[in-house]
């Protein structure tokens, strides 16, 4: 079918209430119209969006999104099903199973125009076949740079795509596919086109305009420590025009920064994968809608939203790469209006992203301990208990598994339901060279973005620009680097009372909804440390006491949640190694005036390896499930405080919730409270710190 250009502006005014396209937004969507396949590498704010919806109006069947960005897919099921008269519906993992579900079967029965799915859903073959079999006439690869090795973000869930497309193309030869990035150098760019188009088909077409956010100014703001960075916050925050988006790149950051914020009279949210996902819709909704002047967030938040008026992004930890950088900033200003992006830098940021990398990193021995693991059970296996089995990152082990799918040394397939790896007959080595070439561009990248935080050129847009291909990108004029201006932010005072709130500031304990738990607190933070914190350590093995500090903190704590909620009794997690655990729960008590159940919750069968000692969360789930059970004596009557001296993966206080659900009916709220938060390593045992 051929459409005029008549035919599109109707759809423009009608269904989106445009009157004209933006530069190069018609010249694309001609192009995809006509019948061929395009990547576009456009800016953040370029309204890439419009580029599929559009076609989408038009062309009947399906058009199928895939997208990592959950806040994207709910963004759009919005405007999409309620403003622009397109059926859309979303497969992903913050849905449950029967909205998910109900989803494929409207897909199926061909209720939808629009259809968003997660990379991570193309991976199961059930889904796969499902998806094949629809009448899909659009391919929308969003963050089309993930499937690049050359990629700042490659995810091998991503290789599942091309596969999804060779499938979708030998069935639909008229297939249109959209690319759509704004992070692609030319040798990404030219890895894309190569994977995107199809076998004998036409040459995918490449629009790419310049990277340059004229409205937007830059700056760097050196800042060592967390508490120079929350006193810069509390003082910059109320002086920039709202709303504003504060990206971390941990969820115990956001918090943190919230909180803070909070603490100081600032209306702030915290926003990260972590929360259930109602929350996280909640949250989500009420920022778009303006209730949140500033929210922290990681990078769960903020890509592909519709949130056109943000005035400033602040950057409080260092991103792993310029690209990702640039992506981030960019959700500034997308109206057009002045708009500011900062980042607080720290060269000692760089840890976390070197984390970051290194857990994506496989090493040769992970798959052959991933293939052993499978030869030695004599059955196929899925994801979690291979990650029992070889306690390797969580991480590691999708990657993993994903590459020795992808080279032939496994099989996937369906059993009852549950999708399971078996192996083949390939005996050779795997070929690792795309992960070497990765590590490289990751490690590259992040020095790349360490030398813009130390200012080490000579603009700030400028070497964003010439790092996504603008090679010629001129000086901005607008930036601090160009202006040679400094922060004028008075710290001396704030340092101080930032410093003393982080040595008291309790760390929250999410809320979660199976089994069902409420919000508690732990009272020490790992990544805070502390004499405190240390000092729980070195003692709770032995028959010394807790610190008289740590105990009036554990009083203050337990009557500020009493506050909150309505106790009955308070109770504790059994333990063979706390051995203050009868002084924490007497203390809790009697601030409580409440009567202690210290049987409440007993071992049926000890665990077989302390929770230290194992190598991931999903062995430290396995050595405690179905492990507890009920002691003798009262039962709780009423909503229950229960402690614990730490909380790492949360699986001992998971099961106790459990217990408590399950053997003693409780159906009152259980609250928990712990003396300190951990980080467990993975991939190997012990705390972080």
């Amino acid at each position: 079918m051929q459409f005029t250009a008549a035919d599109i502006d109707r759809v423009l005014l009608e269904r989106f209430g445009f009157t004209s396209f933006r530069p190069g937004q018609r010249e694309s969507v001609e192009a995809l119209l006509g019948g061929g396949s395009l990547l576009c590498i456009q800016p953040t704010g370029y309204g890439k969006s419009l580029l599929y919806q559009l076609p989408a109006a038009l062309l009947g069947g399906i058009t199928l999104v895939v997208s990592p960005l959950l806040a994207l897919m709910r963004d759009q099921l919005g405007h999409l099903n309620d403003r622009f008269g397109l059926p859309a519906g979303s497969i992903n993992s913050d849905q449950s199973e029967e909205e998910n579900a109900a989803t494929r079967a409207a897909a199926a029965a061909g209720d939808l125009q629009l259809l968003f799915v997660s990379p991570e859903h193309l991976d199961h073959v059930e889904r796969f076949a499902a998806l094949a079999a629809l009448p899909v006439r659009l391919v929308v690869v969003d963050e089309a740079h993930c499937i690049s090795t050359w990629g700042h973000d490659f995810r091998p869930a991503y290789r599942q795509i091309v596969h999804l497309l060779r499938a979708l193309q030998e069935r639909h030869p008229q297939l249109r596919v959209l690319g759509l990035t704004a992070t692609a150098d030319e040798r990404v760019e030219a890895d894309i086109r190569d994977q995107l188009q199809g076998p004998g088909g036409a040459p995918l077409q490449v629009h790419r305009s310049g990277m340059d956010r004229p409205n937007i100014s830059l700056a760097v703001v050196p800042l060592h420590g967390m508490a120079r960075k929350l006193a810069y916050l509390a003082q910059i925050v109320p002086r920039l025009p709202a709303p504003g988006l504060l990206y971390c790149a941990t969820r115990e950051h956001t918090e943190l920064v919230a909180e803070y914020l909070r603490a100081r009279g600032l209306p702030a949210a915290a926003y990260h994968a972590g929360l259930e996902p109602e929350h996280k819709r909640e949250l989500q909704a009420d920022f778009l809608a303006g209730r949140h002047p500033a929210i922290a967030a990681t990078n769960a938040l903020g890509m592909g939203i519709d949130k056109s008026d943000l005035r400033y992004v602040v950057h409080v930890d260092v991103p792993g790469s310029v690209t990702a950088y640039y992506q981030e900033v960019g959700r500034a200003g997308r109206d057009g209006e002045p708009a500011r992006g900062i980042l607080l830098f720290d060269p000692e940021d760089s840890r976390i992203q070197e984390h970051f990398i290194d857990s994506a990193q496989p090493q040769p021995e992970d798959f052959s301990a991933l293939l052993a693991a499978i030869a030695d059970a004599g059955e196929p296996l899925g994801l979690t208990s291979l990650k029992v089995r070889t306690g390797l990152h969580p991480t590691r082990v999708t990657v993993v598994v994903a590459e020795l799918v992808e080279q032939g040394f496994l099989r996937k397939r369906s059993l009852a339901g549950k999708q399971v790896y078996e192996r083949t007959d390939k005996q050779d080595a795997p070929e690792l060279a795309r992960y070497r070439n990765q590590l490289a561009v990751r490690m590259r990248e992040l020095e790349a973005m360490l030398a813009y935080g130390r200012l080490a050129t000579d603009c700030l847009m400028a070497t964003l620009r010439r790092a996504l291909g603008d090679r010629d990108a001129a000086l901005c004029g607008r930036c601090s680097l160009c202006k040679q201006q400094r922060s004028s932010v008075d710290l001396s005072a704030a340092v101080e009372d930032a410093q003393r709130w982080l040595g008291s500031r309790p760390s929250p304990i999410a809320a979660s909804a199976r089994p069902e738990m409420a919000e508690g607190l732990a009272l020490l933070d790992a990544e805070l440390g502390g004499e405190l914190y240390r000092g729980l350590f070195a003692r709770r093995e032995t028959d010394a006491a807790l610190d008289p500090s740590l105990a009036d903190l554990l009083r203050q704590q337990v009557l500020a949640l009493s506050g909150r909620v309505e106790f009955a009794a308070v109770t504790a997690v059994p333990s063979r190694d706390w051995q203050q655990r009868g002084e924490a729960l007497a203390i809790a008590a009697e601030a409580l005036g409440l009567p202690a159940l210290p049987d409440l919750l007993v071992w049926a069968d000890e665990p077989p390896a302390r929770q230290g000692e194992l190598r991931n969360n999903d062995q430290r789930r396995e050595n405690v499930d179905g492990k507890m059970t009920l002691g003798p004596g009262a039962r709780p009557r009423g909503n229950l405080l229960i402690l614990d001296d730490f909380i790492g993966s949360g699986a001992t206080l998971r099961e106790a919730a459990r217990v408590l659900r399950k053997q003693a009916k409780l159906s009152a709220a259980i609250v928990p409270l712990t003396l300190a938060r951990v980080r467990w390593k993975l991939g190997s045992a012990g705390r972080v710190r």
